[in-house]
């Protein structure tokens, strides 16, 4: 008898990060015969995989470290999932769904192959002692039940063996986790000029976007503040994407009397249009992976302001933007005036097709194929 497909378990601890990010790897191995099956959390994105997967399957976590489940009903559901779905490859993704699911094996008898793909550590230069502590702690001890580490950025891939989260051989470098660039290409987009009416832009503003999840580490305040102190009253803000300070963002608008020229849009399915309407987008975050809210932005031929932390400084040469340090309200400020200068579209486009080709989502497949390959092997 020949040997039965293989079997993959796709982790996360949010429904989102499978819907915005993962869904090709799904497709992928599926069309390749492979039985996919996804374990998560609960979400508004959770209706949008079934047709993606084979089984997709709830675990009661949290984002929030401190939520009891992750520490008692997330880990026997995990082990049982695993249990009964014999499957060959874990492959986990996000830190606290990660670190769950890995400890989770510890015991068994029959333990999958396991990887995880770490999108940021969260212990970073400058961090927290203690935070950073705790984070690499709970890494190293993860670390004991995982085959290959994957990592997008250089500093991450340094730092896993400088703080023996896993040794320099079962260190996997990837380029983050894929784009399409031919649906990123300019031309594939053509209703970019409605977006400035639908906003109510009057003819002479200028458009900046920042497309990231409303949370702290994305650092939204710098770049309020940053409008706030320019001296050009054209300039409007996009912010398109939710997340837990989306009050507490309404709130600082109002009392910087930017009302009218920031405009948060909440969740938007398709980023391309507002993305091309913009003199630049805008990531200053103080903590990434490997952004690709950037790759998007530079795919589309649009300049990036980002900021110095790993996974947008990796990105954003001089060709393609500037970078700022997060904490610079000045800098910030000249940046939104100097990028304007910089070529966009058709021109911008051909200067980094070299360089962007190496992060598309075909190349990432491929690197995929070998890994899951080298572990079925062994």
């Amino acid at each position: 008898m020949g040997r039965a497909s293989p079997s993959l378990l796709v982790v996360t601890t949010d429904p989102s990060t499978i819907a915005g990010f993962l869904l090709p790897y799904a497709d992928h191995f599926r069309r390749r015969g492979w039985r996919v099956d996804a374990a998560t959390g609960r979400g508004d994105r959770l209706g949008e995989l079934s047709a993606h997967f084979d089984e997709v399957h709830e675990v009661p976590w949290s984002r929030n470290p401190r939520d009891p489940r992750n520490v008692t009903a997330a880990p026997r559901r995990v082990r049982a999932l695993i249990r009964r779905g014999g499957y060959d490859i874990v492959h986990t993704h996000t830190p606290i769904a990660s670190v769950v699911t890995r400890c989770a094996l510890a015991g068994l008898r029959r333990r999958p192959r396991v990887v995880y793909t770490a999108h940021g550590f969260h212990f970073i230069a400058g961090g927290r002692p203690l935070a950073n502590w705790c984070y690499a702690t709970a890494e190293r001890a993860a670390g004991r039940w995982t085959d290959r580490l994957v990592v997008i950025n250089d500093e991450d891939a340094q730092a896993a063996v400088r703080l023996a989260v896993m040794t320099a051989d079962k260190v996997v470098a990837m380029p983050g986790i894929g784009i399409d660039l031919d649906a990123y290409a300019p031309g594939a987009v053509t209703d970019a000029a409605a977006v400035r009416s639908r906003l109510g832009l009057p003819g002479d503003a200028v458009l900046f976007t920042v497309v990231a999840e409303l949370a702290p580490r994305k650092n939204h305040d710098t770049v309020l503040r940053a409008l706030a102190r320019s001296a050009q009253p054209g300039y409007h803000l996009a912010f398109a994407g939710e997340g837990p300070r989306r009050n507490a963002l309404a709130d600082r608008i109002e009392e910087l009397g930017l009302r009218g020229r920031v405009h948060l849009l909440g969740r938007v399915t398709d980023v391309r249009p507002l993305v091309l309407a913009s003199a630049a987008t805008v990531l200053v975050s103080r903590q990434e992976g490997l952004s690709r809210a950037v790759l998007e932005s530079l795919s589309l031929g649009v300049p990036v302001i980002g900021s110095t932390a790993r996974g947008v400084r990796d990105l954003v040469g001089p060709d393609a933007g500037l970078v700022v340090d997060p904490d610079d309200i000045d800098g910030l400020c000249r940046a939104l005036d100097d990028v304007q200068r910089m070529p966009t579209g058709g021109r911008l486009r051909p200067v980094l097709a070299e360089q962007l080709e190496c992060y598309s989502i075909g190349h990432l497949l491929r690197l995929h194929d070998a890994m899951y390959a080298d572990l079925l092997a062994s």
